[in-house]
């Protein structure tokens, strides 16, 4: 990532909402030669009381990453977050650029495997009650009885600590309000409504560190 100041997310918490929000990563490794391989995974972000942050998932028991992992497990995870293209055609004054805005996160990270059955099944735990959170019934692994056990067999769970973060909030460049107008009515127009909703945050979140700047 080629992180650019006036892009940086408006406080530091909108980088664990947006994990929150979007939990599917891509997890990327390489073996000694460069090779690189990557998994598209949902992680759960956890922070102690220092604000070190761990991911939680798991990899399938045969995914072949799993032996680049163990031989160097130095990796990159890429989160990405609301994102769509912004047309001039949407705009009545036609002389600006199109762009796209997004939002995305990439921390480095050290990847743990732990082949444990009893870390097996807390990875998973940890992720349903993630996943089910919204929801006025969510679903507890209890329910399955016996069979959440044998499934869990088929995975192998890892911690990954980060080491650094990066992170790229591009939902506006400073455009003047009639087109910022026209820019809301088209996301509207055309069901990009998760990109409207993150540019209004972004903006609201903007406003408030300057006004108590």
């Amino acid at each position: 990532m080629n992180p650019v100041a006036a892009f940086q997310p408006a406080r530091p918490s909108e980088i664990d909402r947006l994990v929150a929000e979007y939990p599917l990563a891509l997890v990327i490794t390489a073996a000694a030669d460069g090779s690189p391989q990557a998994t598209p995974l949902p992680l759960v972000l956890q922070r102690d009381a220092q604000g070190e942050g761990v991911l939680v998932g798991h990899f399938s028991r045969k995914n072949p990453q799993l032996d680049l992992i163990r031989q160097q497990p130095r990796g990159l995870v890429a989160f990405s977050g609301a994102q769509g293209y912004i047309a001039t055609s949407w705009f009545r004054d036609r002389r600006y650029a199109p762009t796209w805005n997004y939002e995305a996160v990439h921390f480095t990270v050290d990847i743990e495997l732990d082949d444990r059955p009893e870390a097996a099944a807390a990875a998973l735990e940890t992720l349903i009650a993630h996943a089910e959170a919204p929801y006025p019934t969510p679903w507890c692994s209890q329910e399955m009885g016996p069979r959440f056990a044998q499934l869990a067999q088929y995975i192998v769970p890892f911690r990954a600590r980060i080491v650094a973060t990066e992170a790229q909030f591009k939902l506006g460049q400073g455009d003047p309000a009639d087109v910022l107008a026209d820019t809301y009515a088209g996301l509207a127009r055309y069901g990009r409504h998760e990109l409207a909703a993150a540019m209004r945050r972004h903006e609201q979140l903007q406003a408030q560190r300057a006004a108590s700047a």
